[in-house]
């Protein structure tokens, strides 16, 4: 009774309001206060006095602005966006859930998608069979590396992530498989081969994405390189300079099918042995609520799982 007391006498001390904490997560998402801005639908000005009114409610500096607009949380804002993002979470949930009760199917709906390992092609069809089936539901769209989208959904960032199964403290819904290959150049010596075990390439020079997600998913994947680091040679920014680079015979790399250059000119394309499938799924925090939205998005995603073949899903887009 007094820890409740205690409460109620700190909600009504305290003027806080949802548009002040939709500002902050927004500046903590975006790092810019013009972008924050536009997220939030509000002008600069507006985001910049609610932050200020709600420093000075709380008597702490969570934003640290620089002159060229940067905003970076403090140690203090780091700790307290938790609980901003789990607030913000369930107003939406009372929101989503007070509409469904009118029969409306209406709302927001943060989803995630590692960006190297999700194939366009599964995005895309997803969101446009969503969209079709529930037009009154925005979703917004966060992409990212395999660490990212883990730790969006553990501080309810997202409702929902496209991850790489197993995703341990999440619940989740298969929706795809897709499979690790190797891409090699044309006139590399492994060229001819249908497939190649994991000793094979310990001594060669991979060339991955800096994000290291690669490295990630090749554990996942139980890649063994018995004990031994692979020989990263090179690391770039993005796919398509990587698979550049291996045409021009500076190393290899491993990527999941679907990811692969539509065109493979000077490119020779290696299965694993044995095969390595890689589980794709749609996973939410586990043991906290799901949003309506978030509910309705995973039973398209699983019907549309349903209606996919197998030689649709390999066939080449």
């Amino acid at each position: 009774m007094i820890t409740n007391h205690l409460s109620h006498q700190l909600m009504r001390s305290t003027h806080m309001n949802f548009s002040q904490l939709q500002g902050l997560a927004a500046l903590a998402d975006t790092g810019s206060f013009t972008e924050a801005a536009e997220r939030v639908h509000l002008t600069q000005s507006a985001v910049s006095h609610g932050l200020a009114a709600l420093e000075s409610e709380l008597g702490v500096t969570l934003v640290e602005r620089s002159r060229k607009g940067v905003a970076a949380l403090t140690a203090a804002g780091e700790r307290i966006m938790p609980h901003v993002r789990a607030m913000l979470a369930h107003a939406e949930a009372v929101e989503q859930e007070a509409r469904a009760a009118q029969g409306r199917v209406a709302g927001r709906l943060r989803l995630a998608s590692i960006q190297a390992f999700i194939p366009p092609r599964v995005l895309g069809s997803l969101l446009a069979t969503f969209q079709q089936r529930y037009p009154e539901i925005e979703v917004v769209l966060f992409e990212g590396a395999l660490q990212d989208v883990g730790e969006w959904i553990q501080q309810s960032v997202v409702d929902l992530g496209l991850v790489l199964l197993p995703a341990r403290g999440t619940i989740s819904t298969q929706i795809a498989t897709d499979e690790l290959i190797v891409l090699v150049p044309a006139d590399h010596a492994l060229r001819s081969r249908a497939a190649v075990r994991h000793e094979e390439l310990l001594d060669e020079g991979f060339i991955l994405e800096k994000t290291n997600c690669a490295l990630h998913v090749l554990a996942q994947a139980g890649f063994s390189f018995g004990g031994q680091r692979p020989n990263i040679r090179y690391q770039a920014n993005d796919s398509a300079t990587i698979f550049a680079m291996v045409r021009e015979g500076l190393g290899i790399t491993i990527a999941p099918r679907h990811m692969l250059p539509s065109k493979l000119d000077g490119l020779a394309l290696l299965r694993l042995d044995p095969p390595q499938p890689l589980l794709i799924g749609l996973a939410a925090r586990a043991k906290t609520p799901v949003s309506p939205a978030a509910s309705r998005f995973t039973e398209v995603a699983a019907d549309w799982a349903s209606q996919q073949s197998a030689a649709d899903w390999f066939s080449e887009a």
